[in-house]
C-alpha cells in the first residue's frame, strides 16, 4: 500500500505540479516543511466530531484557493495522525489514516492545476510541492514499520459526506463510509431509518424512492458529486475520501 501511495505522489509531483519550484527539491534533501499538530487521533472516541467539523468546513468553503489550503491542512494533519498511530503500534489504523491523508493531498494537487497565476495561488502551489515531498519523506520513514500490517486498498472504505434534500425541509447530512454513491445512500438510510426503493436496469440501479418519497413525472431523485450532476448510475459511481454526495428531489432536466 505505501509503495502505491509513494508512486502516486511521485506522479502527482511530476504531472500535477509541473512548472512549480518542486524540481529544486530532491529525494536526498530533508524537506523543510512543517506538519501541523494532528490533534486527537482516530482511535479517540470523539474523533468522529472532528471529522464532521472538517467536512462541514470544507463544504462551506467555495473559494478555490481557500479550499486548496483546507485540503492540504487536512492531508497534513492526517499524515501526522497516521504517523503517530504507526509509532504507537497501531499500523492498520495508521495506514488507513495515511491513505485518507494522501487522497486529500491528491484533491489539493488536482485543484492546484486549475488555479490561476496570482501571487497567492503561486505561493500555494510552491507550498503544495513541498508538502508532496514531505509526505514522500514521512512515508519512506515509516514504510519498514508497517510491512505485514497493511490492509489491501480494496478493503478500505472511503469516508464521504451524504446530503439528502427532500425539498420541503432541512436537508439531512450524514458522514458515512462507502465505495460508491449508492452505498453512501444506503448507509445514510440505515442511520436514519429510511426505506429505499430501487430498480435494476442494464445501466445500473435507479433509486425510485427515499423514505416513501417517490419519483414522479414532475420530480425525481437526482444525485450530485461535489456539486456536479452525476453521469452514471449510483452503484457505478466510485467515491474517494472527502467526496460529497448530494441527493436532491427536484424537477429532472432532460
Amino acid at each position: 500500500m505505501l509503495k502505491k501511495i509513494l508512486v502516486s505522489l511521485g506522479i502527482a509531483l511530476l504531472i500535477g505540479l509541473s512548472g512549480v519550484q518542486a524540481q529544486t527539491i530532491t529525494s536526498e534533501t530533508k524537506v523543510d516543511y512543517y506538519l501541523p499538530y494532528p490533534g486527537i487521533l482516530p482511535d479517540h472516541p470523539l474523533y468522529w466530531l472532528k471529522m464532521v467539523r472538517d467536512r462541514v468546513q470544507l463544504w462551506l468553503t467555495t473559494d478555490s484557493w481557500q479550499r486548496g489550503e483546507k485540503l492540504l491542512l487536512y492531508a497534513d494533519k492526517r499524515l501526522g495522525a497516521g504517523w503517530a498511530l504507526v509509532e504507537g503500534n497501531k499500523p492498520d489504523l495508521g495506514i488507513t489514516t495515511i491513505t485518507k491523508a494522501e487522497k486529500y493531498l491528491e484533491q489539493a494537487v488536482n485543484l492546484a492545476q486549475k488555479l490561476g497565476e496570482g501571487e497567492k495561488e503561486v505561493k500555494f502551489k510552491a507550498k503544495l510541492a513541498k508538502a508532496v515531498k514531505k509526505h514522500e519523506e514521512v512515508l519512506s520513514l515509516i514504510k519498514g514499520k508497517t510491512e505485514g500490517g497493511e490492509k489491501e486498498a480494496s478493503q478500505l472504505l472511503e469516508e464521504v459526506e451524504v446530503r439528502v434534500d427532500f425539498g420541503d425541509e432541512e436537508a439531512a447530512v450524514e458522514l458515512v463510509q462507502a465505495k460508491t454513491a449508492y452505498e453512501a445512500l444506503q448507509a445514510a438510510a440505515k442511520n436514519r431509518g429510511w426505506l429505499l426503493q430501487v430498480k435494476n436496469y442494464d445501466f445500473g440501479q435507479l433509486v425510485e424512492a427515499i423514505n416513501g418519497q417517490k419519483n414522479t413525472t414532475g420530480k425525481a431523485w437526482i444525485y450530485f458529486i461535489n456539486g456536479q450532476p452525476a453521469t452514471q448510475a449510483a452503484d457505478k459511481q466510485e467515491l474517494k475520501a472527502g467526496d460529497a454526495v448530494e441527493w436532491r428531489y427536484e424537477k429532472p432536466i432532460y
